[in-house]
């Protein structure tokens, strides 16, 4: 349930970054507008559990509706759910979207990224991680629902996890 609804609200976000196209939808896949990594099929199983998450809650797209434009995979553990997005679009469409805030460079490995928060979401309960890519960029969301004050917050935890999930991603 918790992946669903974090799922759900991503994408109202993502409808921030979409743009209306007009014409007869195109088939998924590799195909011009679609990203070429899939984080379900492209991060494997052995590396959601080494970040905590159960591969079993793996979610694809927003229930089950591609989001054109967009990869989507969701993983739940007791304690957060994650939520990894790739798309063709760039940070600097990113960051142009009013949907996110507090922008902050930061390193992860030896790739350049941006870490934000949704202003739907206070920072306690939803941090976003943004690397770019080739194609465009893979973002990554953690969200802890009960926003537990004991835990760490989603921001060092959205660092922590793309950190350990940067060998399966596009450079």
């Amino acid at each position: 349930m918790r992946i669903a609804m974090g799922l759900m609200c991503s994408a109202l976000v993502l409808a921030g970054c979409a743009a209306e196209t007009a014409g007869e939808a195109a088939p998924q896949g590799n195909v011009a507008g679609e990203p070429v990594f899939s984080p379900c099929d492209d991060i494997p199983d052995e590396a959601i559990v080494a970040i905590g998450m159960d591969p079993a809650t793996e979610s694809r797209d927003i229930f089950d509706v591609h989001q054109p434009g967009w990869s989507i995979c969701g993983w739940n553990s007791d304690q957060y759910s994650l939520s990894v997005f790739s798309t063709v679009r760039s940070l600097g469409e990113l960051s142009k979207n009013d949907d996110y805030t507090e922008f902050e460079p930061v390193q992860v490995g030896d790739r350049d990224a941006v870490v934000f928060r949704s202003v739907s979401y206070p920072p306690t309960q939803r941090s976003y991680l943004a690397v770019g890519t080739a194609e465009g960029m893979v973002m990554a969301s953690i969200t802890d629902w009960d926003e537990d004050p004991t835990k760490q917050p989603p921001k060092q935890v959205v660092i922590a996890t793309m950190q350990a999930l940067l060998p399966y991603l596009p450079r």
